[in-house]
């Protein structure tokens, strides 16, 4: 691996290249939270100036009421100096109006006589009349300035169905919006202001940094972009904003505030090219000093090297030999393994055989059949021997087509003595007609002997009542199986994976080799074995083969459609 030291100059640059992010990026961050902080502190400055000054818009309402209605109403003339005076000092009312509302079936009644008839034919009638879109005739008794409002025909339903003392809001075209107030009861008068909303603030406490909107319902009542100076921000940050509601009684208007973020904002240049230069100074000093170090330590690592280079050789030379001892320790236990089974049936048939030939009258016939066992005992002997050989070689076995309910046939006469000693039952169901598979008969009996023994012994050492065992053979499509089950406990479900790992065993004297051995010879003749318990409980071993009787082309076919 590389030294970083070995670069100085990569490093002192990727170093450099490392604070200026680190920079841009606690820039970044400082800087967005600084203007979102102002953004927020401006916000809350207009969102309480605007609703100071929404809240002096019910006031006025409620003045003008208090003076147009009530026992002793102030005279017209009075109530329209009070309005323009108001409209004077708030430029943002724009118009005042003081209104008669009046049902539209009372209009000859309103004629024929009263105060409030004349002084509505002085200053002029709005009827409902035209259009036929109110029931409800509105008379401007004082409007301030004279002329200049909108008409409020269309609003005299709604105006007269309102909460009386309570403002409700209207809009009054752009820009603008009507508030209307009734008088109470039994006045018919109301008074309406019409604001606008651009002057609810003043040019100087507009801010230049963001885009300032006044709405109502939806609707922009005041849009105001951003100085151009700002200039667009990135769009990979997400822009502060600010948005509250002004709750004014019955003026329920809606300030928000949104800033961009250009990055020149965010990463001032002078301050950027400042920093840059420090830290380039800093990253050229420091390249410098691990330039002089590494040359000192070039020399070091030629020296550690040429030490690593024999060390290696020597390892590699301690590695080989361990190779060669481990290899030939796994073939020997390979052997004292496999052999243990035909030395054990020659000694107990030799024995046998002894004992009958000390009897007063000796059974030829028996001695014969023993001396017979022995003999192709050692003859397997030798073969499994000439196996080993050959897998250690990795010499080819010697395969040829075999029926393998013969093979299973022999291996059932090899073993049932010792099965029958044991207590165990043998159940066979072989396949009709016999499968058959291109293999070395000496290793397919090997095979099914291993898993023979096994299954004798767990259920041996499980004392399981009934003890038996089945050897079944079938053909499937392009494979032909041999199973072998039992009906003992089964195999645990940590035990399974790591049946075939060589030299795990889960017996107090084994060597863990046999089912690894299986596995070998099974898979030399491209076959293959699975382990598993079995539905009704036991352990269930299956071995999978090609068939000899089909053709590569019906082989494949038959593996791809299962």
């Amino acid at each position: 691996m590389t030294s970083p030291f070995s670069h100085p100059r990569l490093l002192g640059l990727a170093l450099w290249l490392a604070a200026l992010a680190a920079f841009v990026a606690v820039s970044m961050e400082t800087s967005r939270t600084r203007m979102a902080d102002e953004v927020e502190v401006t916000g809350r400055t207009l969102h309480r100036l605007v609703s100071q000054r929404v809240a002096q818009h019910d006031a006025h309402l409620t003045t003008l009421i208090a003076l147009s209605s009530g026992t002793e109403p102030a005279p017209d003339g009075a109530v329209r100096q009070v309005m323009e005076s108001i409209s004077r000092f708030y430029p943002r009312i724009a118009w005042l109006a003081l209104v008669s509302l009046e049902p539209e079936g009372a209009a000859g009644d309103a004629v024929g006589g009263g105060q409030g008839s004349a002084e509505a034919g002085s200053s002029g009638a709005s009827p409902a009349t035209g259009g036929g879109t109110s029931a409800v005739i509105v008379r401007e008794v004082v409007d301030v300035p004279a002329g200049d409002g909108v008409d409020l025909v269309p609003l005299g339903e709604k105006i007269v169905a309102q909460v009386r003392g309570r403002p409700s809001v209207y809009a009054a075209g752009p820009g603008r919006y009507l508030l209307a107030k009734r008088a109470p009861e039994p006045s018919d008068r109301a008074v309406v202001l019409m604001i606008d909303a651009a002057r609810l603030l003043e040019p100087e406490e507009r801010p230049g940094f963001a885009h300032l909107r006044i709405s109502l319902d939806g609707a922009n009542l005041v849009d105001l972009p951003a100085d151009k100076s700002v200039g667009p921000g990135v769009s990979w940050l997400k822009p502060p904003h600010f948005e509250k509601v002004i709750d004014g009684e019955g003026q329920r208007l809606l300030l928000s505030l949104d800033r961009s973020l250009p990055l020149a904002a965010l990463v001032p240049p002078g301050r950027f090219f400042g920093f840059a230069a420090v830290a380039g100074l800093l990253a050229a000093a420091m390249s410098f000093g691990l330039g002089q170090r590494a040359a000192v330590k070039r020399s070091e690592l030629a020296a550690r090297e040429a030490e690593e280079r024999l060390a290696v050789q020597e390892r590699e030379t301690l590695l080989a030999h361990a190779s060669r001892v481990n290899a030939m320790g796994e073939l020997a236990s390979g052997i004292a393994h496999e052999l243990t089974q035909p030395l054990t049936a020659l000694l107990s048939r030799s024995q046998a055989a002894l004992r009958l030939s000390r009897a007063e009258q000796p059974d030829m016939a028996m001695i014969s059949q023993a001396l017979d066992v022995n003999v192709r005992e050692a003859k397997r002997a030798g073969e499994m021997l000439k196996r080993m050989r050959d897998y250690a070689s990795n010499k080819a076995p010697e395969r040829a087509r075999q029926d393998l309910n013969a093979i299973v046939a022999e291996v059932v006469a090899l073993t049932r003595t010792d099965l029958e000693r044991r207590g165990v039952a043998l159940m066979l169901e072989l396949g009709q007609p016999a499968p058959e598979a291109v293999v070395d008969a000496i290793e397919m009996e090997q095979v099914l002997h291993n898993l023979i023994r096994n299954a004798a012994e767990a259920l041996d050492s499980a004392g399981t009542a009934g003890a038996r065992i089945a050897i079944a053979t079938k053909v499937v499509g392009a494979e032909a199986k041999i199973e072998v089950s039992d009906n003992g406990p089964g195999m645990a479900p940590d035990v399974l994976p790591k049946l075939f790992v060589p030299f795990f065993t889960t017996k107090g004297d084994g060597m863990g080799l046999g089912l690894s051995l299986c596995q070998t010879l099974v898979e030399r003749v491209d076959g293959r074995i699975e382990a598993g318990n079995a539905g009704s409980g036991g352990a269930r071993f299956v071995i999978t083969l090609p068939r000899a009787s089909v053709g590569r082309s019906e082989a494949i076919s038959s593996k791809h459609d299962g």
